[in-house]
């Protein structure tokens, strides 16, 4: 039986291998008899007079490793007593079928491996037994990432992004990645982030909105992005981040927006339904409830809202843009009526959209552009576009912005643009918000934020 002792390395010691053959989730009792490795930490270890537990976690979830005294080899007990929290392992052992065991389950071990040892004083309690307030959680982030809280989080996360990614694939979406350092603002904005450029300046992107459309323009149809964009805003809120993940689309050949807010209709009934079904055991642990939306959400034109708010005793003035205690006021309305969680505020005043929002028809001074609101918060907003040269360069100019700045982005318009629409959803406020979190930062790996720049 191998032992790795402290002293040599992993490669003195040459273990047959290090990879798990199974995760905690993946066990089960008919699985009983069967020789598996699991790979992962000491969450703790308990002795009760004749027997010791071992609990290893994984990214899944704990492991129960039983060792009866009587009936374990020397070397194993030698090893456990050498063993703290938050040591690497890996552990070899028969499935033994136990009901008093989580998912009636437990490990036998044959062998233990020790990977790496960790500090005797942990700057936090990976169990969630004992609480760390939110300054010490982030500055020790790689720790704090370790709770299986926290890898549920992710997990869910992950899947959203994945059946999301899947459904448009799935609508003929093609998936591009665009510049990140660009040379002009797309909102025509001064929330930037300057960066030296050798012997230019340049800026990150706030959004990948002209080059999307610029796809379209080229022919691709139909496209979709998940990258990081950057926003030089000096907030510090609960709701905010100055990098975050954004999923964007884009689609042409549509009439309206309409077409544009139909499709996410669908992809958050297909992702939540999804979501619902691959992470039950995930969602269940957090103590998350996931509705999926009942179709066609709710449209509530911003005008009306604003009449809708006044009632509520929210004074705004006319053709304003609905601040965030507007949303929540909102929301809880819309729930009392209907029981929904979603609804879309469209009919933006051209003044508080950007430039190549496209006006209405009717009446110029309002946009074709939508907000979606869940559960209190925005989590997406999109429009149809500009696809007229001309319109885009006369938007340009009343936005007070030079077209010849945007020579790269107007241009192409000349030569044939389709009619064309998309939107971007925050992928960590549509995380936070299907999970109940009352912080963002929660549902960001490493969070860049006012004050954090590390880790």
């Amino acid at each position: 039986m191998k032992i790795t002792p402290k002293s040599k390395s992993l490669k003195e010691s040459e273990p047959e291998t290090l990879q798990p053959s199974h995760y905690s989730n993946e066990l089960n009792p008919k699985m009983a008899g069967q020789s598996i490795t699991i790979a992962g930490w000491v969450q703790r270890i308990r002795r009760l007079g004749k027997i010791s537990f071992l609990l290893v976690r994984d990214r899944e979830g704990i492991t129960q490793c039983t060792l009866p005294h009587a009936k374990s080899a020397p070397e194993l007990l030698e090893m456990l007593d050498r063993l703290d929290n938050e040591y690497a392992v890996v552990v070899k052992g028969q499935v033994k079928a136990e009901k008093q065991a989580q998912r009636g389950v437990e490990l036998i071990p044959e062998q233990i491996i020790l990977v790496n040892s960790a500090p005797a004083t942990l700057p936090l309690d990976t169990s969630g037994k004992v609480e760390a307030d939110i300054g010490t959680r982030f500055d020790n982030r790689v720790i704090d990432l370790r709770r299986t809280e926290a890898q549920y989080l992710f997990k869910v996360q992950h899947m959203t992004v994945s059946h999301m990614r899947q459904f448009l694939e799935g609508k003929r979406f093609r998936e591009i990645h665009t510049p990140k350092i660009v040379a002009t603002a797309t909102e025509g904005g001064a929330d930037l982030f300057e960066v030296k450029y050798f012997e230019r300046k340049a800026f990150l992107a706030q959004s990948p909105q002209f080059y999307k459309q610029l796809c379209l323009v080229a022919g691709f149809d139909r496209v979709y992005e998940v990258a990081p964009v950057y926003r030089a805003e000096k907030h510090n809120t609960p709701r905010h981040l100055n990098e975050y993940t954004s999923f964007d689309y884009e689609m042409a050949w549509i009439q309206s927006e309409e077409e544009v807010m139909q499709l996410e209709e669908q992809m958050l009934v297909e992702t939540f339904s999804s979501v619902k079904k691959s992470c039950k055991n995930e969602l269940e642990a957090l103590g998350a409830n996931i509705t999926v939306p009942k179709t066609p959400i709710r449209r509530i034109e911003v005008r009306e809202a604003i009449e809708m708010l006044r009632e509520e005793g929210l004074d705004l003035p006319p053709d304003s843009d609905i601040p965030s205690e507007g949303e929540e006021k909102l929301y809880q309305r819309v729930k009392e009526e209907t029981g929904e969680e979603f609804f879309f505020l469209t009919r933006y005043p051209t003044t508080i959209r950007p430039f190549y929002t496209l006006p209405l028809e009717s009446d110029p001074t309002l946009t074709r552009g939508f907000d979606l609101v869940y559960r209190g918060m925005e989590v997406t907003t999109g429009s149809q576009r500009i696809h007229q040269y001309d319109m885009l360069v006369q938007k340009l100019k009343e936005a007070g912005l030079n077209p010849k700045t945007f020579a790269f982005y107007v241009e192409p318009f000349k030569f044939g643009a389709p009619p064309h629409g998309g939107l971007a959803i925050g992928i960590e406020r549509l995380t936070m918000q299907m999970l109940g979190y009352s912080n963002i930062r929660e549902a960001v790996l490493f969070p860049r934020d006012r004050t954090r720049l590390v880790p």
